[in-house]
Parts: structure tokens; C-alpha cells; sequence
């Protein structure tokens, strides 16, 4: 068993071969995957299953990952860095 076993994963990017070929990879690690296609998406997809990690695209149209990581932290779902 690795230490990836069972994270849940969610894959945010407008670019759906990139989150394919990531879903492919962290699958093999034995993680549970969710894609977005857009930082709306993610943000309905962190409500219903809250992801242990996040891999954001930052040049999304609409909401890039900078501002889904912004609105997230907004709403206190990750903490800010100092």
C-alpha cells in the first residue's frame, strides 16, 4: 500500500487531454479522482466530496486557479499561507 492509496484527488483544467492523461497517472497511484473543467465546476465538485488535494491549472477562462484558490480560502476551506 503507498502513501497515495485512497487521496482523493481533484484534477481542475479547461484542457480535458491534460486531465486524462493526470487521471491516468494519479489511478495508478491508487487515488481517487475527480476532474473540473473550470474553477466553477470545482468549486460545486469541493462541496460535494472535499478533495485532500488540488491540482489547479492557473490560465483557465473565467476563474483561473489562482481566483478558485482565493474563493476557497474565502469560504475557509484551506487556510492562507503566511
Amino acid at each position: 500500500m503507498s502513501e497515495t492509496t485512497g487521496a482523493r484527488v481533484l484534477i481542475v483544467d479547461d484542457d480535458a487531454a491534460s486531465r486524462r492523461l493526470l487521471d491516468v497517472r494519479l489511478r495508478a497511484l491508487e487515488c481517487e479522482v475527480s476532474q473540473a473543467g473550470n474553477g466553477h465546476e470545482a468549486l460545486a465538485a469541493v462541496q460535494r466530496q472535499a478533495p485532500s488535494l488540488m491540482l489547479l491549472d492557473v490560465e483557465m477562462p473565467g476563474m483561473d486557479g489562482f481566483e478558485l484558490l482565493r474563493t476557497l480560502r474565502g469560504a475557509g476551506v484551506f487556510p492562507s499561507w503566511s
